[in-house]
């Protein structure tokens, strides 16, 4: 499983990541897959547990994952098989419960460029199995290409790739071109602009884009490089091989910079399954998935038997072709900062619902696929359908909550404090 953090679907095209490209002709592509939450914590927990941010319960910085779930790592563990996770961001820290299951988990110190170094981690992991025979888990994250990180020092640009990657874009690391009056730079400069809601040039927003879009472009090319170590060492043809995102990233579609809202921007995301020899490789699904769905995915691979409380599906039948989808399935999802702000998606249609104002939003995704056209008003009855269907799963999540004990948010913290403020620093914990 290879977790590509803040990669936006619409980013997997030729021009900016043709290795990623690439494996998508040998694998199962997903053209409707969704996060559950654009906030790396709670989104990876859904993964690792196939269920939802309200019932999971691990969405701050407090929070621990209750022992009565089970995750991922743990599950496949019990079916045989070697777990080894190597991971980036101060979000995955194995005391959130992620740790849980490894036999070997390691969080890669911060610096400006991640995705060189999870390779050669995980390659010097995979080399020294020794005469380990059992079969391997690779759980692999990979930050780029978030927003810089904290060393404004030595980057002022709001994302970072290697200077050959910026060239065409004539900017220089050591630009102050993403720098306000205050002194604000890089993923601040961002966050100051929301903050007073400073409008900036569309220009200006064009090149913060394009910056990202050079830490895809830096991103895929490693991708490329760990396929190819892979197949050297004979991992990669016989393996069945994941690529997944944690959620996208904002670029003030609906006003905002960073990775918030619920919106089509934040929380669309690739999602390829290359089966072992590629099998039924060049496949496109169109059926709406969710995050909740990998876990069941992984273990019926494997044959191991699927907890009884997970939230998700099996992707398999969807993969194979032979199992159409009786039923159109809704996505769930939700604001990283207010929690009461939730997205569904079912049929076409996005809703996007304020449980606390009761205030609502409604998008044709079919004739406006950036939900830009709000048809609430014109469309009360589809409103007060889609308002339904999203109470009945949240009363859902409720009471599965409290059946699996989920954990409070409350207690000591995980993070510490240096940790808590690097996170600030690339637009968490304000």
């Amino acid at each position: 499983m290879i977790s590509l953090d803040t990669l936006r679907l619409d980013r997997v095209d030729p021009d900016r990541m043709p290795n990623l490209q690439a494996i998508a002709r040998d694998a199962v592509v997903f053209d409707d897959a969704w996060a559950q939450v654009p906030f790396t914590l709670p989104s990876h927990m859904s993964v690792f547990t196939g269920l939802y941010p309200d019932v999971h319960g691990v969405d701050r910085k407090q929070a621990r994952l209750g022992e009565r779930i089970p995750t991922l790592p743990e599950l496949l563990r019990q079916a045989g098989y070697h777990t080894v996770g190597v991971v980036t961001n101060l979000w995955m820290k194995g005391e959130f419960g992620f740790a849980r299951g490894f036999d070997s988990y390691e969080r890669l110190p911060y610096g400006l460029v991640y995705a060189d170094r999870v390779n050669q981690r995980a390659l010097e992991l995979a080399d020294g199995r020794g005469a380990d025979d059992r079969p391997l888990f690779l759980f692999l994250h990979y930050i780029d290409p978030h927003s810089d990180f904290f060393n404004v020092d030595s980057n002022a640009l709001p994302y970072y790739a290697p200077p050959t990657y910026l060239a065409d874009l004539r900017v220089d690391p050591d630009s102050r071109e993403f720098c306000d009056a205050e002194g604000n730079c890089a993923t601040d400069f961002l966050l100051a602009a929301d903050r007073e809601h400073r409008p900036l040039p569309a220009a200006t927003i064009e090149r913060i884009a394009a910056l990202y879009d050079r830490g895809v472009s830096y991103l895929d090319d490693q991708v490329g490089a760990l396929a190819d170590a892979l197949r050297q060492r004979d991992l990669w043809d016989d393996s069945l091989v994941m690529i997944i995102s944690d959620h996208g990233e904002e670029f003030r579609e609906h006003g905002g910079f960073i990775h918030i809202q619920p919106y089509v921007e934040s929380l669309a995301v690739p999602l390829l399954i290359k089966m072992p020899r590629s099998e039924h490789g060049g496949r496109h699904v169109a059926a709406t998935v969710e995050t909740v769905d990998y876990l069941p995915t992984l273990l019926e691979a494997v044959g191991a038997p699927i907890p009884e409380h997970v939230q998700g599906r099996s992707l398999l039948p969807l993969v194979r072709g032979d199992a159409p989808v009786a039923e159109e399935r809704p996505a769930l999802g939700r604001d990283k900062l207010d929690r009461d702000r939730y997205a569904l998606r079912l049929g076409g249609f996005t809703l996007i619902h304020d449980v606390g104002t009761g205030l609502s939003e409604l998008y044709d995704r079919r004739r406006d696929p950036q939900e830009t056209d709000d048809l609430a008003d014109r469309e009360p009855s589809r409103v007060a359908a889609l308002e339904a269907r999203l109470a009945a799963q949240l009363a859902a999540n409720t009471e599965l909550a409290a059946t699996l004990a989920a954990p409070p948010t409350t207690g000591a913290d995980v993070l510490t404090d240096e940790e808590a403020e690097k996170l600030r620093a690339i637009g968490y914990l304000e």
